[in-house]
């Protein structure tokens, strides 16, 4: 059995929304039922964890009143900081962590996922490069130092899992150090401050997060084409 924890405190300001963009209805739903619906749905998933900040905790209260599973807790200034206010109330011995505006996430990434963490290890949910990598010279304006190769190189999704211990202690120690609100990911705090080997997981290039105006007519599309399902 596992936690999710779903950070879905963003204010969709790319969006031009006005509002949480996890709150845009797609498809009659919101974004965040739609990527909820995923956990719902896996037998395996035991408690989901949606943080929120303190403008929105009420709406998300509403949506979610009647799954006993969901619990809504409020999250920091940060991502990150997010998260580790969400660890106080994880239940399970594997934690998932997945970003509430990725609605297109699948059953055999996150069953992945799981599995490495209950066999010990750490899971990051990747995809290959598809562009050309280059990497800039930062001491002078517009020149470009080198060329990355692309074999070695992934780009990053959610959801990433692993053990609830060693998450927990990457986390305390990054707060003790105060670099927990420079972190990127959290596979960047478990790299940084343990010795857990983590795996790559296959991810999909459908697995995109919900960020700018163009993805809401891309999302829709989707939608439509049955590419997710929700079933409450």
């Amino acid at each position: 059995m596992y936690t999710v924890i779903l950070p879905a405190a963003g204010t969709g300001s790319r969006l031009n929304l006005g509002y949480n963009k996890l709150f845009h209805r797609i498809a009659k739903r919101t974004v965040i039922e739609h990527t909820v619906a995923w956990f719902l749905n896996d037998d395996k998933c035991n408690q989901i964890i949606i943080v929120v900040n303190e403008r929105d905790q009420a709406d998300m209260c509403d949506l979610f009143h009647s799954y006993p599973r969901i619990e809504i807790v409020l999250g920091g200034d940060t991502r990150q900081e997010s998260i580790y206010n969400a660890l106080a109330y994880v239940r399970e011995h594997v934690v998932l962590v997945h970003d509430g505006a990725r609605p297109f996430v699948n059953d055999e990434i996150i069953d992945a996922c799981y599995e490495a963490a209950s066999a010990g290890f750490g899971a990051v949910t990747t995809v290959p490069l598809k562009d050309t990598i280059k990497q800039r010279n930062m001491s002078k304006e517009n020149v470009i130092e080198k060329t990355l190769s692309r074999a070695e190189l992934v780009a990053v999704q959610t959801p990433q899992a692993f053990p609830f211990a060693v998450l927990q202690k990457a986390n305390e120690l990054a707060k003790n150090a105060h670099t927990l609100a420079d972190a990127t990911d959290d596979a960047s705090l478990v790299e940084k401050y343990t010795e857990l080997e983590i795996k790559i997981v296959e991810g999909s290039h459908r697995n995109i997060k919900f960020t700018t105006e163009e993805d809401i007519a891309y999302f829709d599309f989707l939608m439509k084409r049955g590419t997710q399902r929700v079933r409450f």
